[in-house]
């Protein structure tokens, strides 16, 4: 039986308060994985380096948190960790802002909703989210002692008369230059935490263009942590680097590591012993103390689809198109990506030129499109053909005279352009799948007209350039428009960015671009007639394309044909494999895909 004092130690524990926790430990007391939005549902596990990164959002000599992160090292779930602590064990006003209101709305869905759900440490301290109940929505819930808002960057709305003591902003190299007329929503967001003693800010994103890019700027003032891991052989601490990931010629799958200070070869079987015995180290003096910074990347990362060996393989596929090496770069390393000079050169481009006629169709052809830029005296059309790996070849470039507000020019693009039959030295026979043309010009309302007088072949679609960051090649249409057609979005500075990346590939392969002898002088002055400049406008650096040659015709023919083939949303090499297989498609989902004599 207890005795008296026995008993009174106990009353007294019972009413002790819960002991306070960092937050890698209510994590790992606390958190759970959802089979929505994870690999394997279950108990959550903090990885070693995700210990330090999260505790600095419970550390009081800590005021702002940066991470500059690759993909595949679990920040999202970092992120829904900070919430779901500040619900259960700190309430207070919480913010998260994504790029959009669309972003803001699919993670709230996808990964804010599961959890309330699936951690028991949670349920029923957020109610669900009802239309008619302003305290919990999509975009807010509400819980004791506090609430949580996600919003949008692209919307000015959610910075205003709000008070919150955390601000989470994801994914800061994707948002707009500003949220509406309001200027830098970074500042927006820490300005409503400016009254709280105690605030903590995080910023992470995968990087994008250097200069340009938020996360790494934001990096740059911090202190700058690295993750630093002994080697298993000579136990010195390094942290990992990309030029440390070696492998056998031609063999990436077999990499290793190779150690900066004794040249020891490490197996990437050896990594998790070298990451449990890993410790955060500063390499840079912050602006100031609270100011903490983050650098991880996939070498790290305990996910079975980043190995050594399955990056490396990445690299190699990667390596020959500046495209893809640009991804690589922001999404493998998590660093920003440096353009050592956007232009292309005309004069090399030119020296590439091959003897192919346009009829046969060069042998590598399995798909046809084309782009028709409309001028005030003619139509200028480019007619592409494509082949494996997105391979190309410039088939046709076409001058049709006239004035465009007359249809008698329209009908001699139907019959030069989209009715002509392309046929290969095998037989096959090919027409232009489909072709894009710009309505934005002086002759609008003639090119709807002809758009729309052409809309039952779903051949000629009507376009509407897009300049700016983050937008697609080709999004969904619109009918705002006088004739009432279907008029396609498309995303210019991407569909250049991919234009100029593949013409700098200089081996006949994927992406490649062929180019005939035959095309008419001022072809590939016109195809290079831009470059990509930084500038900063109202405080944001900014990129722009900007036109070097008074004419770039050629460029933005090719341009709208590369978004034809968006539009297309074709397997390529499905389509190769039938076309050398001698299967016609069974179905023909779009006209001239494949027709055989």
């Amino acid at each position: 039986m207890p005795t008296a004092d026995e008993v009174l130690r106990g009353t007294l524990q019972a009413w002790l308060p819960p002991k306070k926790l960092n937050l890698s430990e209510w994590a790992d007391a606390h958190a759970y994985l959802s089979a929505e939005s994870a690999a394997q549902e279950g108990r959550w596990r903090t990885l070693p380096y995700q210990k330090g990164i999260m505790d600095a959002f419970t550390d009081p000599t800590v005021e702002i948190v940066v991470v500059m992160k690759s993909a595949r090292v679990g920040y999202t779930k970092i992120l829904n960790n900070v919430i779901g602590y500040h619900i259960h064990q700190d309430p207070c006003p919480i913010m998260v802002v994504q790029p959009t209101i669309e972003d803001a709305e699919g993670y709230s869905k996808e990964e804010i909703a599961p959890m309330l759900r699936d951690t028991p440490a949670l349920r029923g301290l957020v109610s669900e989210a009802k239309s008619k109940d302003s305290n919990n929505t999509i975009l807010s819930k509400a819980f004791p002692g506090g609430g949580l808002s996600l919003v949008g960057a692209n919307s000015p709305r959610g910075f205003r008369r709000v008070s919150r003591r955390v601000v989470l902003f994801d994914e800061i190299s994707g948002y707009p230059p500003s949220a509406g007329t309001e200027g830098d929503q970074i500042k927006l967001g820490i300005r409503r935490s400016e009254y709280y003693w105690n605030r903590k800010i995080g910023m992470g994103s995968t990087p994008t263009v250097k200069g340009i890019c938020r996360v790494s700027r934001e990096f740059e003032g911090t202190d700058q942590r690295r993750f630093f891991v002994p080697c298993p052989h000579c136990g010195e601490f390094q942290y990992l680097r990309w030029s440390g990931v070696q492998w056998p010629k031609g063999r990436p799958a077999d990499a290793y590591y190779v150690c900066e200070h004794n040249g020891c070869v490490i197996q990437h079987s050896q990594k998790y012993e070298m990451l449990e015995r890993g410790e955060w180290r500063a390499t840079a003096r912050a602006s100031k103390p609270s100011l903490v910074g983050f650098h991880i990347w996939a070498a790290y990362s305990y996910s079975p689809n980043a190995s050594w060996g399955q990056l490396a393989t990445e690299f190699v596929e990667a390596k020959g198109d500046p495209l893809k090496l640009k991804t690589f770069v922001n999404t493998v390393l998590g660093e920003a990506w440096e353009e050592r000079g956007e232009g292309v050169s005309d004069h090399e481009l030119a020296k590439r030129a091959e003897d192919y006629p346009t009829d046969p169709l060069p042998a590598g052809a399995v798909l046809i499109t084309a782009g028709t830029d409309v001028q005030p005296d003619r139509l200028v059309t480019e007619v592409v053909g494509w082949g494996s790996g997105e391979e190309s070849w410039s088939i046709d470039y076409i001058e049709t005279y006239g004035n465009p507000d007359l249809d008698d020019v329209w009908m001699l693009h139907d019959a030069t352009v989209l009715n002509r039959v392309y046929t290969r030295a095998d037989g096959v026979q090919l027409r232009v799948a489909r072709c894009c043309v710009d309505t934005g010009g002086a002759n609008t309302a003639a090119v709807y007209e002809a758009v729309k007088a052409r809309q039952a072949g779903g051949v000629l679609l009507g376009i509407k350039g897009m300049p700016g960051e983050g937008k697609p090649i080709i999004g969904n249409p619109t009918r705002s428009n006088l004739a009432k057609i279907p008029l396609f979005p498309v995303g210019t500075f991407a569909a250049k960015d991919l234009v100029y990346g593949r013409l700098k590939i200089a081996e006949p392969g994927p992406g490649y671009c062929h180019f005939p002898l035959r095309h008419r002088a001022g072809y590939f002055q016109e195809l290079t007639a831009e470059e990509v400049r930084v500038k900063h406008s109202k405080g944001f650096a900014v990129r722009e394309w900007v036109k070097i040659r008074p004419r770039n015709e050629a460029l933005d023919c090719r341009v709208l044909a590369v978004a034809a083939f968006s539009s297309l949303n074709v397997r390529i090499d499905e389509l190769v494999a039938a076309m050398d297989a001698g299967v016609p498609t069974a179905t023909r989902r779009m006209r001239g895909q494949i027709e055989t004599v």
